[in-house]
């Protein structure tokens, strides 16, 4: 995992996901990138209106955290989903503990995605290779990883 420090801190703070608001306040802890402090619930509602379109409000976003909305419009549950990248029925009661398990890894994953500035295009061209130079990509990229680790000092290399 690029960034195992953030990782664990989000999966030694990850709360039981049995309410709403655990589920909103866990996945906006999960969303942000590693270095980053917390996102104001102004933030995670331009960042949401911004990726859906949806006329979401930091307010709504406040009264959902805080417990106080517990039953939030269709369209605010969808573009929550939407920009967290997991099923709208996360949200509701009966979203068993595999389930929930499966899309806490996935919003993980998401929020490294988002963090590292990977773009939804540089993620098809890798897909697109073939499993031989995938793998060639990714022993180079974990080299690259320990390269860095061993020398963080070290000055990179100037642009040509």
């Amino acid at each position: 995992m690029p960034d195992d420090a953030v990782y664990d801190d989000v999966q030694a703070t990850m709360p039981a996901l049995r309410t709403l608001a655990g589920k909103v306040n866990w996945l906006i802890s999960a969303a942000r990138p590693a270095g980053r402090g917390p996102y104001s619930d102004a933030e995670v509602a331009a960042l949401i209106r911004t990726a859906t379109g949806e006329p979401v409000t930091g307010t709504a976003i406040t009264k959902l955290r805080s417990g106080q909305a517990a039953n939030p419009h269709q369209r605010l549950i969808a573009a929550m989903a939407q920009f967290f990248g997991v099923p709208p029925d996360f949200f509701f009661d009966g979203y068993d503990d595999d389930q929930a398990s499966l899309t806490q890894e996935q919003a993980e994953m998401l929020a490294i995605i988002r963090a590292s500035g990977i773009t939804p295009a540089d993620l098809r061209v890798l897909l697109e290779l073939n499993p031989e130079a995938r793998q060639l990509i990714l022993d180079f990229v974990t080299a690259a990883a320990r390269d860095g680790a061993r020398h963080p000092d070290a000055p990179g290399e100037p642009a040509p």
